[in-house]
This record gives structure tokens, sequence and C-alpha cells, in this order.
């Protein structure tokens, strides 16, 4: 364990100035070296689509307008230069700010059972307060930022917000990202942190048996898979079964698309995440075709016998997201497996919603109702 993280820096208030590609960046975007789409950006200013700005909460259209309509990483990434993108944070704007915290501290997790040349790093959030008798429980976090963006950095601020409310250790794993390292490096990664919590519980002081795992969009696939390919391995049966499963705004279908998913169809424009910016995650990370419906690449395809396996869940989705319908798909496999698994749709709000916390009145509910969900699961049952 190194020493202690100070991670107050790392994240975007709505005050600070995004920063716009400047003109070489997106002269650069038909270079397919940096595997951006081969398209021209638009031009600046940008708006919603007005076939959809309708059914948006009127919070966020007036957010939008006054901050994101020059926000060419933002809106665009899949058109600009991945390289300059990766190393800019891609962090979107409107995180609260980081909740009180006992310590936090970077960590570096040993292979076991994966082969690769690095290790895994990890970063620790420990709560405020007395951890109970046993130990803390803890929430495995898996980043957002469609396996190709993202960081432990991006989300320390909901990070903190569950260590916070659900009174848990939170272990976000900084997972390795494609294109440069494709399906199923991230999948590898993140099992063989699991795997190092459930075996080394004690040295975090964390309770073994109150383990759930976490995360956002490419986190929350990540966590999904996760649950089936943990009660599944013969390994699992050394330790306790996972407690919960979180998942937010998740991918559960890498096959989806506009003749087979409604809200593909709906909002294949719409903000942040339109259905083209998608498919170029996709594709980077899932650059074999045939990969696409298999199930540790899209969990909606393991058999109904598997989800039977899989511990409690609560999937928030967005209704102005691509990614809606296959949430909503996803939780409804569950309920028929018999698992208890509540699904919220959030109303008016795009796929980003959890990290604009700070601005969006669904962002407060969204962190409120996900990390409740959460406690309860660690301390009411």
């Amino acid at each position: 364990m190194t020493a202690e993280t100070d991670i107050s820096k790392t994240f975007n208030s709505v005050s600070e100035k995004l920063e716009i590609p400047t003109k070489s960046t997106l002269e650069s975007t038909n270079n397919t070296s940096d595997m951006s789409v081969q398209q021209a950006i638009p031009p600046a200013p940008y708006q919603i689509d007005p076939s959809i700005i309708g059914k948006f909460d009127k919070e966020y259209v007036n957010f939008f307008n006054s901050h994101l309509t020059r926000a060419t990483n933002l809106l665009y990434t899949h058109l600009g230069n991945l390289q300059e993108i990766k190393a800019g944070g891609n962090v979107i704007p409107g995180q609260s700010p980081l909740a009180p915290l006992k310590s936090t501290y970077d960590i570096q997790i040993p292979r076991k059972y994966t082969k690769a040349d690095t290790t895994i790093p990890a970063r620790v959030f420990v709560p405020v307060g007395e951890a109970p008798e046993k130990g803390w429980p803890c929430t495995v976090w898996y980043h957002g930022g469609g396996w190709v963006l993202g960081s432990i950095d991006t989300e320390n601020s909901y990070c903190s917000h569950i260590a916070d409310n659900a009174k848990c250790i939170v272990i976000s794993v900084d997972y390795r990202l494609a294109p440069e390292f494709p399906f199923p490096a991230c999948i590898d990664d993140s099992y063989e942190a699991l795997l190092h919590i459930y075996e080394n519980a004690s040295k975090f002081n964390i309770d073994n048996s109150k383990i759930a795992v976490a995360g956002s969009s490419a986190g929350g696939n990540i966590s999904a898979v996760l649950t089936h390919k943990y009660a599944s391995d013969p390994i699992s049966k050394s330790y306790h079964p996972l407690a919960f499963q979180l998942l937010i705004v998740p991918v559960c279908d890498n096959t989806a698309d506009s003749d087979t998913h409604l809200s593909y169809k709906e909002f294949r424009n719409t903000v942040q995440l339109p259905r083209d910016k998608m498919f170029w995650y996709r594709n980077l990370y899932l650059p074999n075709k045939e990969d696409w419906n298999n199930p540790v690449a899209s969990p909606y395809f393991y058999p109904a016998e598997s989800f039977k396996n899989c511990p409690p869940a609560f999937i928030a989705v967005a209704a102005c997201d691509v990614l809606r319908t296959e949430g909503e798909e996803y939780a409804a496999k569950l309920q028929e497996a018999g698992v208890d698994a509540e699904l919220v749709i959030y109303p008016g709000v795009p796929h980003t919603v959890m990290v604009m916390d700070d601005v969006l009145t669904q962002g407060r509910r969204l962190v409120k109702e996900t990390t409740g969900a959460l406690k309860n699961a660690f301390y009411n049952n």
C-alpha cells in the first residue's frame, strides 16, 4: 500500500472551463492512426437534436445550453484525436464535490489468476467512522468510458459518495483499456482484482461476506459479467457469494442497434452518447464481431440458469440514453430468474446523469438512491 492519495483536484466542477480541442486537434481527426471515425466534426455551437429536445428535463437543457455548446471533446469524442482525449481525462462537468473520507490511498494488485506484464492499479476510499466488528463492507467499483476512456480519477466524486453514504470501503479498479488492450483484458483485470479483494479482505479491514460489484456504463457491463463469472467459478466456493450488484446505465448487449432496441432508434442522435459514438466504443473494444454476443462481452446472453445465481441488483437507467432498453431487458431477465432486481428509470436525462449530481436534480436522486441501495444491502440483510 502506498501513502495517502490526494484526490481533491480530480473532478470538474461546473465553474471549471471546459477544454476545447485546438485547431490542430480538429485537423487530425481524419488520421486513421488515432482510431477516430472518419467524419468531419460539425462546427460549434452545438445544440440538442430538435426532434428529441422535448424529451429532456429543462434543467438539463439549460445546463447544455450554458456549458456544452462548444464542448467538442465531450460531444464528439469519437471524431476527435483519441490519444489527446485520453490524455485530457474526458471528465464530465457537473460532479459534486468529494464527500468526507477518512482516507484514500492507491495500491497495486498483483496477478495470480491472469497473465499480463503489469500489476493492476486501484484506489481505496475509506469512510469516516469506526468499522463494524467484522470489518467494513466493500464496493468494488469499475469506472465508465466505453472500455476506451476513463480511469480511477474520473469518478472519484461518486466513489466518495458511495463510501460516505453506504458506509463501506470502495476499491476502484484501473483496468486496462482498448484499443491497446481489447476484449477481454478489462474483464481479466477486473476479475483478478475482485478475487484479490476476497483473498485479502482482512488486510483491507473488509468483511468478505459483504462485497458488492458496481460500475457505470462499461463498468456496469464489467460488473454484470463478473456476477456470472464469479458465481460459476469453483474458486468462489471458498468465499462468500457477492452480496449485491449495482449497475448504472450499463452496457448489457453489444449487438444492440436501432432495429432491435427502441432506445437506439429513439435516441440515436442523443447528446453525449449518441448511437455512432457507442458503435465506436464497441468496435475498439470488440474488434472481432464474433465476440459481440459472447456473454463475457454482452451479459444479456448468459443462459437463464446463470441468471439464477446472480446477486440482488439495483439497475439505474437514463430515459434519454441509447442504452436504456438493454438495461430494462437485463433487469427483466434477472427478475425472471427470481433475482431481487430493482429497475429505476431516471426521466429527462442522458447517459451521463450519474456524474452530473451537482447540477441535475435527477443526478442527485440517482446518487442518493444507488448509494442507499448499497447501504441497505450491507446493513439491512
